[in-house]
């Protein structure tokens, strides 16, 4: 297909080659041909990943490093073509790396003569990763533990132990929604038969209800055969998933008693938030001076005109009325919100992340609280206690938010803030938890095998995270959403705020 062609022909100006170790962090394409190195190492350092949606935080946002493994990371370090080394991070700054191998001697790097350094991957079981092998392919797999020495994936089903020797490192498999935001960079938006390309791909991806969308949105400007047949395609397999999900939901009911979504271990919980309580936390989120992506029923405009034609927020003249349904969808959700017309809110579908709420899913969710903190041995297994967060499909936006949701519901354990404070950001029992014992005001339990994510070096974690929580809307209200968090043992009454803003 002409998209896929063009993305690939774009990103294989600056990928590795199969004989030279990738950039240590930049994404490419899995399954793609083997391409050239930069030529000198030193002078052209690894990218960073660019799979972000296209409203994103912009560079006054801190920047973090990826933190994928409790501490201390791991990580494996290429010297040159011919020596490679390994360890636990002891220190590291802008400008130095010191290791500690597994013999017990210290190393240290200048890390502009490096050639690549790579991070360990820490995250549950099942996990997507790429395998970069050292002969160019770049094959998709599911994690099982990623060491210093090997790592055994499973691969077609299949599991596998790969020695280093084999290949240079894994990578964390970008999500639909990532790889959707790097080709939408290159796609204009009036470019018709690329987009209808972009939705054969969304097709091909197995998620029919975003290439739905994408049609529609085509349609309405580009009167095409090729998009119609398209989108009675996706509308089949649609109703084709919704008749399969309702025989699952009844079969589990009729065995169980419960019509809640199955984990992969049995006896931990298993509800999510649905599509639309994600959508409306999305709409709920939406920082107007940067708004996300966002599109709106093509008759909301007629919708609010019947509903409160008698509000002085809505225009009284028939020609300013008619004109509304020219609106853009962010003036369409003020009026929303202005009106309070609550009702209408599922009129709006927020199609990318709101600021705040990226910045959680990359810098917060993903980056540290699953791999530290929703493990089977800690709050993500069967002894999680009053607080459990879900790490089976942590990429999902069902999964992240329903995560979210815990952080902002969970009842405030006696005598200590909330776990997210929106009064004292940096008070919130969430960070106090994750740094050092001798540092905090609110220490965590001293239990076997914790160990402390914001420690010093890694101010940027900390940084991220207050960032996250003083983006999120203020004043602070209570989603419309009927959710509880789950509890493994003493369950507790949730309590939630009253009198939504918006």
């Amino acid at each position: 297909m002409f998209v896929c062609i063009y993305i690939c022909l774009m990103m294989a100006q600056d990928a590795p080659s199969a004989t030279t170790p990738p950039a240590a962090t930049a994404p490419v394409p899995a399954n793609s041909a083997p391409t050239n190195p930069p030529a000198n190492p030193a002078a052209n350092p690894p990218a960073k990943p660019e799979t972000k949606p296209a409203i994103t935080a912009d560079s006054s946002m801190p920047e973090s490093k990826p933190v994928a493994a409790p501490a201390p990371r791991q990580v494996r370090v290429l010297i040159d073509r011919f020596k490679e080394s390994g360890g636990v991070i002891v220190r590291e700054d802008d400008a130095v790396l010191v290791i500690r191998t597994t013999e017990g001697l210290e190393k240290s790097f200048d890390k502009s003569l490096l050639l690549g350094v790579f991070p360990l991957i820490e995250a549950p079981e099942g996990t997507p990763v790429i395998v970069q092998f050292r002969d160019g392919r770049r094959v998709e797999a599911e994690l099982i533990r990623d060491e210093l020495h090997q790592a055994r994936v499973r691969i077609a089903n299949i599991e596998v132990t790969l020695p280093r020797e084999d290949f240079w490192a894994l990578e964390l498999a970008p999500s639909f929604e990532d790889s959707l935001a790097q080709l939408r960079l290159n796609i204009p938006a009036t470019a018709w038969p690329q987009r209808v390309q972009l939705a054969k791909w969304m097709m091909s991806q197995n998620q029919p209800l975003a290439a739905k969308e994408e049609l529609i949105e085509i349609l309405r400007s580009y009167d095409s055969q090729e998009p119609r047949d398209l989108l009675a395609r996706a509308e089949t397999l649609i109703r084709m998933q919704t008749r399969d999900d309702s025989d699952k939901s009844k079969s589990k009911t009729s065995n169980s008693g419960s019509s809640k979504r199955a984990m992969d271990q049995p006896g931990l919980p298993t509800q999510r938030l649905s599509p639309d309580d994600v959508n409306i936390l999305k709409v709920l989120e939406v920082n107007f001076e940067r708004p996300p992506q966002m599109e709106a029923s093509p008759d909301l405009a007629k919708k609010i005109v019947a509903r409160y034609a008698n509000s002085d927020l809505v225009p009284a003249d028939p020609a300013a009325r008619k004109s509304m349904e020219s609106w853009s969808p962010e003036q369409l959700l003020k009026l929303l919100f202005a009106l309070k017309a609550r009702e209408l809110y599922q009129d709006i579908q927020v199609t990318s992340e709101p600021i705040a709420l990226e910045i959680f899913h990359r810098r917060v969710h993903d980056n540290w609280l699953i791999p530290n903190c929703a493990t089977s041995r800690c709050h993500g297994g069967l002894n999680a206690g009053n607080f459990f967060l879900f790490s089976t499909d942590y990429r999902s936006e069902r999964t992240r938010y329903t995560n979210l949701m815990i952080l902002l519901r969970s009842p405030a354990l006696e005598g200590k803030p909330p776990l997210i404070d929106f009064a004292h950001p940096d008070q919130s029992l969430l960070l106090q938890y994750a740094r050092p014992r001798i540092d905090a005001k609110f220490p965590h339990p001293d239990i076997p095998g914790w160990k402390p994510v914001l420690i010093s070096g890694r101010e940027s974690l900390m940084n991220d995270a207050l960032l996250w929580i003083r983006g999120m809307h203020q004043p602070r209200s209570d989603y419309p959403i009927d959710y509880t968090p789950p509890t493994l043992q003493n369950p507790r009454k949730n309590t939630t705020d009253s009198g939504p803003d918006r």
